[in-house]
């Protein structure tokens, strides 16, 4: 492809290495690969992979990934019904959502709740959010909430920045 910068998750990273040690042989062009982490995807995790890893976002499955053409309520709605069990820290792909993307952009996430379930909180750090789940002091349907809101407040602006017509959004979708 004649790219001088590839980027990709860490799934990829062995096959970059690859290019690095076969392109030169080959007189081609090595472009530099930039590895990023993966999040988890949405659904309850089926087998774990070697190392702890658990199967990532994809696109293949449209209910495991959270993607920047998703409408705010479809970004609500795939939140909602994502694995999050009650206490369970491991593996769970709303608080790294919550870790990675929330805290990175916004410096407190808000939960609001009814008074006779604790009433509203806010957490100033991921490690404050995440012991009060583990402790089962916020429920899996409040921490959804509010990360799914979290993310419609990041992801909206940058959909609408973009301004995909209709025709070069249905391909996205349907690719």
């Amino acid at each position: 492809l004649d790219l001088d910068i590839v980027h990709a998750g860490m799934d990829q990273r062995k096959i970059h290495m690859l290019v690095k040690d076969v392109f030169p042989k080959l007189k081609w062009k090595v472009p530099v690969a930039v590895h990023q982490m993966l999040l988890p995807g949405l659904t309850k995790p089926t087998k774990e992979k070697p190392g702890g890893e658990v199967t990532k976002m994809s696109k293949s499955d449209p209910n495991a990934g959270i993607f920047i053409h998703n409408s705010d309520d479809e970004i609500r709605t795939k939140i909602k019904k994502g694995f999050c069990d009650e206490g369970i820290v491991e593996n769970n792909p709303i608080l790294e959502i919550a870790k990675h993307i929330v805290f990175h952009e916004f410096d407190t996430i808000s939960i609001e709740r009814p008074e006779k379930f604790g009433g509203n909180v806010s957490h100033d750090n991921f490690e404050s959010l995440e012991s009060d789940f583990s402790q089962k002091k916020l429920h899996p349907a409040d921490l959804k909430q509010a990360v799914g809101e979290s993310l419609v407040k990041i992801v909206s602006p940058i959909r609408e920045k973009l301004a995909l017509s209709d025709e070069l959004s249905d391909l996205i979708k349907n690719s």
